[in-house]
C-alpha cells in the first residue's frame, strides 16, 4: 500500500488496542509519539498537517512514520540498530519467547534469563518488550474474574440465546436492554493518566470512606439509551423489584431485559413478580452463571469509573453524586460508547 492510499486504510481492532497500549506504556517517548500519530491519522482521520503540528515535527517526518507503519506495522514504530540489520530472533524463536512470557508474565528479566538458557542468545528488556508487543501482548492490570466458570454447554447456549435475542430485536419484535448494578464511593477506581515523570509529578486522587452510591441501570445498545435508578446503601431483591416496577412504567414497547444470575435477581420474591412484569411487557433473561463479560452494560460501568468521573468528583459525596448524575444525563451525546 502506498502513502497516497491511506484514506482507504482502516486500523483493525487489534491494531488499535496494541497502539493504545503503547501510547499508555513505558516505551521511549518517540515510540509513543509515533503510535499516537498513527492512531490520529488512521483512527481519527486527522490531516497530516494537523498531526505534524501536534507533535511539532515536519510533515515529511509524519509521512515517514506512515510509510514505516504501512510496511512494518508495530515494528515500524521502533528504531532498528542499523539500516538493514537482521533481527536477533527468528519468527519461531519469537513465538517461543511469547510462551516464556506466559510462564513468567510479571518479570521480563526472568524471561531474558530463560531466553539465554534455552536459545543461547542475549536480549535486552527493550527488545523483549518489542517482540511481545508485536505478538499481541501488553502490560496492563490483571482483571478480576469469577471464581468459577460456566460449563462449555451453558456458555455456548448463552451466546446462542443472545444472538437470537439481538436478531429478534433488530426485526422489531421487542427492545433489548441489559441490566446491572454498580457502586461508587469516595474510594475511587484508580485510572491511568498522563503524569509528569518522577514521584513529585504523580497525580493524586482524594480518597476516603463514604456511603455507597448504587446505580441500577438499563442499557439499550441499539439506541444508546441508558436508564438509571440511584439508591444509597445496600441493594437487595426489594430494591431490584422497585426498580423493575419503575422501569415498567416508562417502557414504550415490549422489552427483554438481559441480566446476570445474582441472588437478588432470582429470589422467591422476584420469581413471584415475573408474571406481573410479563403482563407489562417486560421479560427477564438470565445469563449463564459466571459470565459477566456477556453483559454489555459492564462496558459503560468501566467507562464511567475509569474514564469519565473526574478527579475533583472525589472531594465529597455530593460532588461524586453530581458527577455521576451528569454523566448519566449526557450519556449518548457527550458520553458514549461504540458497541460492537
Amino acid at each position: 500500500m502506498e502513502i497516497k492510499d491511506i484514506e482507504n486504510y482502516t486500523l483493525s481492532h487489534d491494531e488499535i488496542q496494541q497502539l493504545d497500549d503503547i501510547v499508555k506504556g513505558d516505551d521511549p517517548y518517540y515510540v509513543r509519539y509515533r503510535a499516537h500519530a498513527i492512531l490520529l491519522i488512521f483512527g481519527d482521520h486527522r490531516d497530516l498537517e494537523d498531526v505534524a503540528d501536534i507533535f511539532k515535527v515536519h510533515i515529511n517526518t509524519i509521512r515517514n512514520w506512515i510509510e514505516r507503519w504501512l510496511q512494518f506495522r508495530i515494528d515500524g514504530l521502533y528504531d532498528l540498530a542499523g539500516r538493514g540489520s537482521k533481527p536477533i530472533f527468528t519468527e519461531a524463536e519469537e513465538k517461543l519467547i511469547t510462551k516464556y512470557v506466559e510462564e513468567e508474565p510479571r518479570s521480563l528479566r526472568r524471561v531474558a534469563a530463560i531466553v539465554e538458557k534455552m536459545l543461547g542468545k542475549n536480549a535486552s528488556i527493550a527488545t523483549l518488550r518489542r517482540i511481545i508487543k508485536k505478538h499481541g501482548k501488553s502490560w496492563k492490570r490483571k482483571r478480576k474474574i469469577p471464581k468459577r466458570k460456566p460449563t462449555k454447554e451453558e456458555y455456548e447456549q448463552g451466546l446462542s440465546d443472545l444472538q437470537e435475542l439481538k436478531n429478534l430485536a433488530q426485526d422489531g419484535e421487542f427492545d433489548l436492554f441489559y441490566f446491572d448494578a454498580t457502586g461508587f464511593t469516595l474510594q475511587p477506581c484508580v485510572p491511568y493518566a498522563w503524569q509528569n515523570i518522577g514521584k513529585d509529578g504523580t497525580l493524586g486522587i482524594p480518597s476516603s470512606n463514604s456511603k455507597r452510591i448504587n446505580l441500577l441501570g438499563f442499557l439499550n445498545p441499539a439506541t444508546h439509551e441508558l436508564t438509571c435508578f440511584e439508591r444509597i446503601g445496600k441493594v437487595n431483591s426489594d430494591i431490584f423489584i422497585d426498580v423493575v416496577d419503575a422501569f415498567c412504567d416508562n417502557i414504550r414497547n415490549p422489552v427483554v431485559v438481559v441480566l446476570d444470575n445474582a441472588s437478588i435477581h432470582t429470589s422467591k420474591s422476584v420469581a413471584a413478580k415475573i408474571e406481573e412484569w410479563d403482563k407489562h411487557g417486560v421479560t427477564l433473561y438470565n445469563l449463564p452463571r459466571y459470565s459477566p463479560e456477556l453483559n454489555t452494560i459492564e462496558i459503560v460501568w468501566r467507562k464511567i469509573k475509569y474514564e469519565w468521573v473526574p478527579n475533583l468528583a472525589y472531594t465529597s459525596i455530593e460532588a461524586l453524586d453530581s458527577a455521576i448524575s451528569n454523566i448519566v444525563r449526557l450519556f449518548g451525546s457527550e458520553y458514549d460508547v461504540q458497541f460492537s
